[in-house]
């Protein structure tokens, strides 16, 4: 399957409707359990050739936490985003948490909408059914509340999401950053996606989901901001 940005064309005949679709999305996902039974996603995210995974915990709809490989810790609690733990600098010199820039707070939004598709969240568009790759999708669009926004497409058959398009800043002069999902594995009657491949440095990449788990209800305080960086 090719990486870069595909070819396209639409369909205008639609016999769905978008609840119908997201519906059928949420089902081919969770089977019988009920949106409100999903409370969190764990993976460990290998990507750009790591041994080293970094763990990331999602809580809906908006917290994430990423403990890095290396060993520091983002947060994002929906509104905000900090290093609330950070590594040594190269010379041994401590590190202290730290804010994240305010322009980078969006960015936290498309890494939980990676994980878990945020046409599940909020509000999203219907923009028709586009065939692209031999495939015949729903494309849904979502404007994350940060700016940023992800176009879902799923399958018309599986009804799971097969390719999304990024824009990290919501500029629509922005190139859209396009990835795949081709393969979901069965966690106990739940499907999940084994990763995403793009567009890397060096050719197609694929990043992988590993020990996936949902429901770990992780407490609050994991993705609090550190009360010392707290105005």
């Amino acid at each position: 399957m090719s990486i870069t940005l595909s070819v396209e064309s639409q369909n205008e005949n639609i016999e769905i409707t978008k609840a119908e679709i997201i519906k059928n999305a949420w089902r081919a996902m969770f089977g019988k359990l009920k949106p409100d039974e999903i409370k969190s996603v764990y993976v460990e995210s290998y990507f750009h050739g790591s041994k080293v995974p970094n763990k990331v915990t999602v809580k809906r709809p908006n917290f994430f936490r990423n403990e890095i490989s290396g060993g520091g810790v983002l947060v994002f609690d929906g509104k905000q985003a900090a290093w609330a733990r950070q590594t040594n600098d190269k010379d041994g010199n401590p590190r202290f948490p730290e804010m994240i820039d305010s322009a980078s707070w969006r960015h936290f939004e498309i890494d939980i909408a990676l994980i878990f598709p945020a046409f599940f969240e909020y509000p999203c568009e219907l923009r028709g059914l586009k065939s692209f790759e031999e495939i015949n999708a729903y494309e849904l669009f979502v404007e994350l509340p940060l700016g940023g926004n992800v176009s879902y497409f799923v399958d018309d058959k599986s009804f799971l999401v097969t390719r999304r398009l990024v824009s990290w800043s919501g500029d629509p002069k922005e190139e859209l950053w396009e990835n795949f999902i081709t393969t979901y594995l069965d966690y106990k009657g739940i499907l999940f996606p084994d990763g995403y491949s793009f567009e890397g440095r060096e050719g197609i990449d694929k990043g992988l989901f590993k020990n996936v788990k949902f429901n770990v209800n992780p407490k609050d305080e994991l993705f609090e901001i550190p009360k010392e960086l707290k105005k």
